[in-house]
């Protein structure tokens, strides 16, 4: 069968179909912008941790200014407030996490709504695909396999289609949510460092 033929088998395959170019573009967008903000490079770190533990802050400004990412940016504004007290560095720490956090976690509602509603776009193609068997099989008037293929067909199609895009977004919201723990937990660890061996 022609993609086009198959896209006829029942009106809930083109919506499935949009639904996952849609999902597709959705994980580029969130890929691209992850690779730009969440990427920690731990040369980097490690940098910065050995000018602060020398006492040259100008040295780490300066590694920092040379890094890239949300990470790089959050590591110098906190050098900027070296002079302040611990608490608003802290407070500073905390509003830096809750940027991060949204900036990275915009968008990903989308893949979990996806692996929800996907399976039930699926079972409403199946609900039709059923109707329709049981309505070639009342026009026929006669039983036989080949009476209600089309309807069971119908169903098959829309069900492995929607729980297959559903599978595909459950696997990618998991894999974004890890990846921002990840770099949010290994932000956070090495700010925490950063008050504690930074110059009073």
């Amino acid at each position: 069968m022609s993609f086009m033929e198959i896209m006829h088998i029942s009106i809930v395959l083109p919506i499935l179909f949009f639904l996952s170019i849609f999902c597709v573009a959705m994980v580029l967008e969130r890929f691209i912008c992850f690779l730009r903000y969440a990427r920690v490079s731990q040369r980097l770190l490690d940098r910065v941790r050995i000018a602060l533990k020398s006492g040259n802050i100008a040295e780490a400004k300066k590694q920092a200014n040379h890094g890239t990412g949300f990470t790089a940016q959050a590591i110098l504004a906190h050098l900027e407030s070296a002079g302040l007290p611990r608490n608003e560095r802290e407070s500073l720490i905390y509003f830096y996490h809750q940027k991060f956090q949204m900036l990275l976690n915009k968008r990903l509602w989308i893949f979990g709504t996806l692996s929800f509603i996907c399976p039930l776009v699926g079972l409403f193609g199946t609900v039709l695909g059923v109707m329709t068997a049981f309505g070639d099989l009342a026009i026929s008037g006669s039983g036989g396999p080949t009476i209600v293929a089309a309807g069971i067909s119908e169903a098959l199609w829309a069900t492995a289609a929607g729980i297959g895009l559903a599978i595909f977004s459950a696997v990618v919201y998991n894999f974004y949510n890890i990846w921002m723990k990840n770099a949010l937990a290994r932000a956070d660890i090495f700010a925490q460092e950063m008050i504690l061996i930074s110059p009073k």
